[in-house]
């Protein structure tokens, strides 16, 4: 008997299961409200309950939180998301999303990390632009924080700064000036051309055009209004 009374106990709870999983029947805590906190101010409420679409099935308790935070990390904006459970009928989501210090080639941000990521469309920001070849994102991006800390001491603002497949640099100013630092000693290049700007009576009053500092010893330069 007892054993019959324990295999009519499973029959009754594998039933009830069945029941709840397929939704016939009204699973106990039942979810009703999903809400967001955390950096949203590149995200839409809408594009976040879009992607959870599928994934809120069933109870509180029944639903799949590692299935729902992937689907919110699937975002581009979204670095990390958490999802907690909050009794007795909500979900919260908090979101952290990447902070880009760059524009990365065409149609991508680059953050401090050197993780790219593709937002569409991509926003209006006042970043610099960086590029390069595939796989060489952390390269660039270590480059041009040294590059950063060298033009603190000169009157020379960044627009972008670029590694072309033949692993040569290439600085573009604001102004649009072009300096070509080459493969090797790009740091002591550009720290020899800034020490050296200082003392051109005409970088006060002509625009650059192009800089070559690949010489040994010193740098070629042209004027825009020369071109």
């Amino acid at each position: 008997m007892l054993l019959v009374g324990v295999a009519m106990l499973i029959a009754v709870a594998g039933a009830a299961w069945y029941a709840l999983d397929r939704g016939l029947v009204r699973p106990l805590l039942p979810l009703e409200r999903v809400g967001f906190d955390g950096e949203l101010a590149q995200l839409q409420e809408t594009d976040l309950r879009k992607v959870l679409t599928g994934h809120l099935t069933g109870g509180l308790l029944s639903v799949d939180v590692g299935a729902i935070r992937g689907a919110v990390e699937s975002l581009p904006w979204v670095a990390t998301a958490t999802v907690r459970r909050v009794w007795p009928d909500a979900l919260r989501i908090t979101v952290a999303a990447h902070e880009p210090v760059a524009i990365w080639g065409r149609g991508a941000l680059i953050t401090a990390d050197a993780e790219v990521f593709r937002p569409s469309p991509l926003p209006d920001l006042a970043l610099p632009d960086l590029a390069g070849p595939p796989g060489s994102a952390a390269r660039v991006l270590e480059r041009y924080q040294g590059v950063m800390t060298l033009l603190e001491a000169a009157p020379l603002e960044l627009e972008s700064l670029s590694l072309n497949e033949r692993r040569a640099w290439t600085l573009t100013l604001a102004g649009g000036g072009r300096l070509h630092l080459g493969r090797t000693s790009v740091n002591a290049r550009l720290a020899r051309f800034i020490a050296a700007w200082a003392e051109i009576p005409e970088a006060d009053t002509r625009e650059l055009g192009v800089a070559d500092l690949r010489y040994p010893d010193g740098f070629a330069l042209r004027w825009q209004d020369e071109d």
